[in-house]
């Protein structure tokens, strides 16, 4: 099997931030896949559950609802690491396109309260395993890392090319 291009990232060298993760098209029609880098992967701790379950219930219901970019919305959801989650838009975006966005989103949620929205049995396969409080925190330390970020927040590590050797120049 070929491998997808999610693992060609090295994730060793991969920041907090907001990244596009691939470009999709069907037909003439574009879904841009963000990567939410919440954790910096191995040097973080990761998201548990109960953030990661608050999150995505708290940040798929403010990011549906958004007045300018609701429509686009085609799905927000966790990696299976814990260190993120995904977010596909319908359109061809770059991360500076939305950052004001996920700036409003994370904002929202680090200073929520209340219940958190699809949290009872009949709307939720299982909503006991959900943390307001850390969701809250999780989402205040992104904040944090997007309100004022640098290129590597925005872009993912360039893979560098293999130098030639001295020899090799001679030839």
């Amino acid at each position: 099997m070929e491998t997808i291009p999610s693992f060609t990232i090295d994730h060793t060298k991969l920041k907090c931030g907001l990244f596009v993760s691939r470009k999709d098209y069907i037909g003439t029609s574009c879904v841009t896949t963000f990567d939410i880098r919440m954790k910096r992967p191995y040097h973080d701790e990761v998201m548990e559950t109960g953030s990661v379950h608050a999150l995505e219930h708290l940040i798929a219901t403010y990011l549906r609802n958004d007045p300018l970019w609701g429509n686009k919305v085609l799905y927000f959801g966790p990696m299976g690491c814990r260190t993120g989650f995904y977010l596909l838009m319908a359109a061809d975006l770059e991360a500076e396109d939305i950052l004001p966005l996920i700036e409003r989103t994370f904002d929202f949620a680090a200073e929520y309260e209340g219940e958190i929205p699809g949290a009872t049995p009949k709307e939720c396969g299982y909503c006991v395993d959900m943390d307001l409080a850390a969701a809250k925190n999780d989402a205040a330390m992104y904040y944090n890392v997007i309100i004022n970020p640098k290129k590597e927040n925005l872009h993912y590590p360039v893979k560098r090319k293999p130098r030639a050797k001295k020899s090799d120049a001679k030839e």
